[in-house]
């Protein structure tokens, strides 16, 4: 279970939009428009694909994570709704994302969640694909990687008009 909410953590907590290579210093409105592309990316994603434990069996093992609304709220804090647990409930969770040039980092260290633990993670999104590492501890941590897969659009009914 706590690989399963470290990786929600890890993946909600930022990810890259779909720009190609930019400058390394970018005026304030590329920045705002990698900002809306990273929350148009995750925003009620899924985040498909596996994660490692190091240690004797670091055979990868399958990950999902459903995510909700993703919103930036200010300075690199954005809020990530994401489905957590066996219950599979939703949570807020505020989450720290860095920018690497045009590519957003979820950066947490010691993320506490309520009744779950602590983690401590570092994740990149780039062209909607994720890859980082996990730590719950030092004796628990691993790595992880997969995409981000959203719905298709709604198609309207055929016939209508």
């Amino acid at each position: 279970m706590r690989l399963t909410v470290l990786g929600v953590v890890l993946l909600m907590s930022a990810t890259y939009c779909r720009a190609q290579s930019a400058p390394a210093t970018q005026p304030a409105t590329d920045q705002a428009a990698l900002e809306h592309q990273f929350q148009a990316m995750l925003s009620n994603a899924t985040l498909v694909g596996r994660f490692t434990t190091d240690g004797a069996d670091a055979t990868p093992r399958e990950d999902r994570y459903s995510l909700g609304p993703v919103r930036h709220v200010g300075g690199e804090m954005w809020l990530i709704t994401a489905k957590i647990g066996r219950g599979q409930q939703s949570f807020p969770l505020p989450i720290p994302v860095k920018w690497a040039g045009d590519t957003p980092v979820i950066s947490v260290t010691n993320f506490g969640i309520p009744g779950m633990g602590s983690y401590t993670a570092r994740v990149v999104f780039y062209n909607d694909h994720y890859a980082g590492f996990w730590s719950a501890g030092p004796d628990h941590q691993g790595t992880m990687y997969g995409r981000v897969e959203r719905a298709p659009a709604t198609q309207p009914a055929a016939g209508g008009k």
